[in-house]
């Protein structure tokens, strides 16, 4: 992907409101706020043209949607990071100090320090798609919450028949809702998400539901140029600290995917049974003391791995392709 080279606005992201700072031609600093609504934004990018400007913006959710996308809508070429990269940046520049003029600033020299990567925005479908996961994800988890409840309820020893009908009533609500949701889930799958769902799919401990979720999370792959930076976004990716005689490892990075970090986790509980490289690879961990928590982790990293690899490939997981590929050469 190209580097930005154009002068940098620093985007701060808030609920209600959005601080830029830039440069202007005269080398003076600027900083505006601006409301985080439609008609603002696209009012304040309608006076910067182009050829002259392009954004850095701290990524925080949702709030932060709305200004990357009018902007790249708009024709401006747009970067998201993260927001410890800008903090871990402060601490760099002996910055104590914390405002959102300041943040804006930091983003800003940030951006013109690194020259971040233009984002490459979700397509519709696949923005939809995103969305329905999410809210089959919210309802899952509620029914699951009631199903306790209900479950513990039902150990009084005096029930009330009201409170109790009204839990059945709710948990087939949400039972018809979550029905509703997986209806919708095909219409929203195009023949290349279609294709790429097939190959992830075809690695032995991945199913429909943790391929969807990695195609929505990473645009069909589209984002990482390598396995190496997939696994550390997932925070999958082990850490070593070494210093002098110093040496141990600190954990994983951590990073906000935990809800699939979570269906990865699951997985490797059937890949370890049916994918004969990660039961050889989940064996010899442990044959080497290590803890089995710490082993699944591993498995999933490695799971991790092979799906990019099968999606960049476009070929189907072959268990034996390494072997069959030293046989042909």
């Amino acid at each position: 992907m190209s580097k930005i080279s154009k002068k940098v606005i620093g985007v701060d992201v808030g609920a209600k409101f959005l601080t830029v700072s830039f440069n202007d031609f005269e080398n003076r600093d600027q900083v505006f706020n601006i409301e985080n609504t439609q008609r603002s934004i696209l009012s304040f990018l309608k006076k910067l043209r182009i050829e002259d400007y392009c954004f850095v913006i701290e990524a925080t959710g949702n709030y932060s949607s709305r200004i990357l996308h009018l902007s790249l809508v708009q024709g401006f070429e747009s970067s998201l990071i993260n927001c410890m990269s800008v903090k871990h940046f402060a601490r760099m520049k002996n910055i104590i100090s914390k405002t959102d003029a300041e943040d804006a600033k930091l983003i800003r020299l940030y951006g013109e320090m690194f020259k971040p990567d233009i984002y490459t925005s979700k397509s519709v479908d696949i923005e939809h798609l995103d969305q329905e996961l999410k809210l089959l994800n919210d309802l899952e988890e509620e029914k699951r919450r009631y199903g306790v409840k209900l479950k513990s309820l039902r150990y009084n020893a005096q029930i009330n028949p009201n409170t109790e009908k009204h839990y059945e009533r709710r948990l087939q609500q949400l039972e018809k809702e979550i029905k509703e949701v997986i209806s919708r889930l095909p219409g929203l799958q195009d023949e290349e998400f279609k294709e790429t769902k097939a190959l992830l799919q075809s690695v032995s401990g991945i199913g429909e539901k943790t391929s969807l979720q990695l195609m929505t999370a990473t645009s069909g792959f589209k984002n990482f140029n390598s396995a190496k930076s997939l696994s550390k976004y997932f925070g999958l990716a082990p850490r070593i600290y070494q210093s002098g005689k110093k040496s141990y490892s600190p954990g994983k990075c951590r990073t906000s995917k935990n809800h699939i970090r979570g269906l990865l986790y699951v997985c490797s509980w059937t890949a370890i049974k049916h994918n004969k490289q990660c039961k050889e690879f989940y064996e010899r961990l442990l044959s080497q003391g290590k803890p089995k928590k710490l082993a699944l982790i591993a498995v999933c990293n490695k799971l991790l791995r092979i799906c990019f690899g099968v999606v960049k490939n476009k070929i189907n997981y072959q268990p034996d392709y390494q072997k069959n590929f030293k046989i042909l050469t």
